[in-house]
C-alpha cells in the first residue's frame, strides 16, 4: 500500500526493506533544510539496489517565471517561495540534486530535465513547463 508520513514520525516500513521509494513533486514544497533528512532516509528505506524515483519543478519552469514577474509569490529564499494560498514550491537544477542524493549514499542513475509545451486551447495560450526527472540507485 501506500504510505504518506512526515520524515520524522517514519515508523512504517523497516529500513533496508523497499524495492523503491517516490518521491514526486514533494521535495519542492518542504523547507530546503529538511532536503538531506529525507535523502538519508529514503537510502535507509531502500534495499541494496533499491531505486529512488524522482519528479518535481525544474529551475525556470513557467511557474517560477510567474513568481517573479508578476509577484504571485514572496520568495524565501533563493528559487524557494509560498504562494499567496500558502503552499511552498523549490525550483531545483540537476546538480541540486546530484550532490543531495549522492550526499545520502545513492547512486545517479537518471537526472534530466524533461519539458514541455502545453497549450490551453480555451485561453488560446502556450505554456513551457520544466522539471526534472531522475533515478537514484542504494549501492550493493
Amino acid at each position: 500500500g501506500t504510505v504518506v508520513t512526515d520524515v520524522e514520525n517514519w515508523k512504517f516500513c523497516p529500513l533496508g526493506q523497499a524495492d523503491f521509494v517516490l518521491i514526486m513533486f514533494v521535495l519542492s514544497a518542504i523547507s530546503p533544510d529538511k532536503f538531506a533528512p529525507i535523502a538519508a532516509l529514503s537510502r535507509a528505506l531502500l534495499k541494496p539496489g533499491g531505486i529512488l524515483l524522482f519528479r518535481d519543478y525544474g529551475r525556470y519552469d513557467l511557474a517560477q517565471l510567474r513568481f517573479c514577474q508578476q509577484r504571485q509569490a514572496s520568495e524565501i529564499s533563493p528559487n524557494f517561495y509560498v504562494r499567496n494560498d500558502g503552499t511552498r514550491a523549490y525550483y531545483f537544477t540537476t546538480d541540486e540534486l546530484r550532490e543531495i542524493f549522492h550526499d545520502a549514499g545513492l547512486e545517479e542513475v537518471q537526472n534530466e530535465y524533461q519539458e514541455r509545451v502545453i497549450t490551453n486551447r480555451k485561453r488560446e495560450v502556450t505554456m513551457s513547463r520544466r522539471w526534472i526527472q531522475a533515478k537514484f540507485r542504494r549501492p550493493g
